[in-house]
């Protein structure tokens, strides 16, 4: 399972606003509804032309870009106000472009969904912030829009801490914590890392009975893992979050994580090495250690889904079929995950609110993945597992070593 890279996928749509403002953006939607609505009312003939008001769909569109605007309350009202005089003085009779005044206003808002996170500053009024050094941005910046930060392309490479779980960038002082290979942890995340083969175990647990639920019970004995990412990059010659060792693997060994010590703000592990036994169909599952438990769930579960095939004898399939499949039961295994009885749930509701949103933020960078295996593939073989369910789709899969159409 590939690891995601920061700008791998489009930003998350999701916005945490502050209450206040969204409180004012509704109010100035639905003054210019209710204006609309009065409008629709009234003969308006001007310059022998009959004046178009808007109609609801783009009072939607507004509200949509409303979301998405980084304007201030009183930048609201000006706009609301710019447009009832529009309203009331145009004689060009031609419709009226609510998005375009919103455009005009803060020039540095897209009013299109686009595919990267990046996006132009500009100088005119309403320049954002950003979060980090807290300066105005004047060149490309980062809008996370999911977790509502700010940033300027420049942190991405100055050194600025960014967690390598949930990609929000270092804040004032807040702590985050530094990973014996070099990553990067913030609170929140480390709050329920998986660090050592003790908090492992139960997660794994959790797996199987996930997997059981389902009738998939892996009843395979199969090695699981922690590992670094300097020991990933030696096997795999690349960055990424877990892997299947299956029979074919020239590998004799492994060095593992098999305790980790936290001194200060700085991780330090222990490591063992573990012989692979041969002869076996799979001979282990490798995982990135330090992510949280939703993370390493979620990436267990793709891993255990490519054993578990392995294991009930599916061959020769494509890369798309395998890996899509394997996507599917990580999306599964967020979508089952409800926060309640969990051991570590029994903290502060902020606590629990932020792994809430960590489970959306995680399903979603699989739903919007742009690769072809992960992503196009992900998307084909949870349109079949929707349709046939997933045991028919299995079922076709080991008949035809295609998804059913």
């Amino acid at each position: 399972m590939f690891a995601n890279s920061f700008l791998d996928v489009e930003g998350p749509s999701y916005q945490n606003l502050d209450q206040y403002l969204e409180d004012e953006n509704e109010d100035v939607v639905r003054a210019i509804e209710l204006s609309l609505q009065e409008s629709k009312g009234k003969e308006t003939y001007i310059g022998g032309k009959d004046l178009e008001f808007p109609q609801n769909d783009e009072v939607e569109k507004v509200a949509q870009v409303l979301e998405e605007s980084t304007l201030s309350s009183a930048d609201l009202r000006y706009l609301f106000a710019k447009a009832l005089h529009h309203c009331n003085t145009s004689t060009e009779g031609c419709e009226l472009k609510w998005w375009k005044l919103l455009k005009e206003l803060n020039p540095s808002v897209h009013t299109s969904k686009g595919k990267s996170w990046w996006r132009k500053s500009s100088k005119r009024c309403n320049t954002p912030v950003c979060d980090v050094c807290e300066e105005q941005i004047c060149s490309e910046w980062l809008r996370c829009t999911y977790w509502g930060q700010s940033v300027c392309k420049k942190h991405t490479s100055d050194g600025t801490p960014w967690c390598c779980a949930c990609s929000r960038f270092k804040i004032g002082d807040i702590r985050y914590i530094t990973l014996s290979d070099g990553r990067q942890l913030c609170p929140d995340c480390c709050y329920t890392a998986v660090m050592d083969p003790e908090d492992c175990k139960p997660l794994l647990d959790e797996v199987h009975r996930f997997f059981k639920g389902l009738n998939m019970k892996i009843r395979y004995y199969i090695p699981i893992l922690l590992v670094d990412q300097e020991e990933i990059i030696r096997i795999h010659k690349k960055s990424i979050l877990g892997s299947t060792i299956y029979e074919k693997f020239e590998l004799d060994a492994v060095t593992y994580v098999s305790k980790s010590i936290q001194r200060g703000e700085n991780v330090e592990v222990v490591k063992e090495v573990e012989q692979l036994l041969p002869g076996r169909k799979v001979r282990s599952v490798l995982l990135l250690y330090g992510f949280p438990k939703l993370f390493i769930g979620s990436t267990l579960a793709h891993e255990l889904m490519h054993a578990w095939m392995r294991v009930q004898g599916y061959r020769g399939l494509s890369l798309n079929i395998a890996e899509g499949l394997s996507q599917v039961m990580a999306h599964k295994w967020l979508e089952w995950q409800s926060f309640t009885g969990d051991d570590y749930m029994k903290a502060a509701s902020e606590k629990t609110q932020f792994l809430r949103n960590l489970k959306e933020f995680l399903k979603y960078g699989i739903e919007k993945r742009h690769s072809e295996a992960y992503g196009h593939g992900f998307r084909e073989a949870k349109w079949a597992v929707e349709r046939y369910g997933l045991r028919y789709t299995l079922e076709h899969i080991a008949r035809t070593g295609k998804l059913p159409e």
